[in-house]
């Protein structure tokens, strides 16, 4: 049987052993060119619409005119729906933390049938890329002409999601959004679309 001082040597020896081996593997890794490093942040956060500061997009989908007529004796409201085409833009404009930049944006649309607005649309966003679905939300000023005598205008509150596909094209993502614009003269108007964006 082996005695407690020879299992103590052996036991030490292997130590020391494991100890070479280790202060010798950052030089073997290193004469080997080591293990591939796999950047996928860095990847990911280049794709599609997150690869350049600036964007365009373009959508279809959902808009919903709401109009409040007050009288002496209370108020009566209504709404109209369509559907509609947008297109806009937004490009970097300062960053605001190493991950959020601000950006300016712009939107116009055409809304029908039965609805016949033409909503335009300028402001200030947020920009986050650092999710797989890149976001930007944020206010805007909106003059919506509609064929009648009065032109509305007021306050838009937006948000936007895309997702890079760069499998359709290095700069491609598709798109969704939706925003509320609260606008004199008693309207408002709600849209939901969906398209594609790309990055310029």
């Amino acid at each position: 049987m082996q005695s407690s001082h020879s299992k103590a040597a052996s036991l030490m020896a292997l130590g020391g052993a494991l100890v070479v081996a280790l202060a010798a593997a950052p030089a073997l890794a290193e004469t080997t060119g080591g293990p591939p490093v796999v950047v996928t942040d860095d990847v990911n956060n280049k794709a599609g619409t997150k690869a350049t500061g600036n964007f365009v997009w373009g959508g279809i989908g959902l808009y919903r005119v709401g109009i409040t007529v007050d009288f002496g004796g209370g108020s009566v409201s209504g709404s109209s729906t369509g559907f509609g085409f947008n297109v806009g833009g937004a490009i970097n404009l300062v960053p605001i933390t190493p991950d959020l930049q601000l950006a300016g944006w712009a939107n116009a649309a055409i809304a029908f049938p039965s609805i016949n607005v033409y909503p335009l649309t300028a402001g200030l966003a947020v920009r986050y890329d650092k999710l797989p679905v890149q976001l930007l939300g944020g206010l805007g000023f909106t003059i919506m002409p509609n064929g009648g005598n009065d032109t509305p205008l007021g306050l838009d509150i937006m948000v936007m999601g895309l997702y890079p596909l760069p499998m359709v094209a290095p700069r491609f993502s598709a798109e969704a959004q939706m925003s509320y614009n609260i606008l004199s003269s008693g309207y408002s108007l709600f849209t939901f679309t969906v398209g594609a964006g790309y990055g310029f």
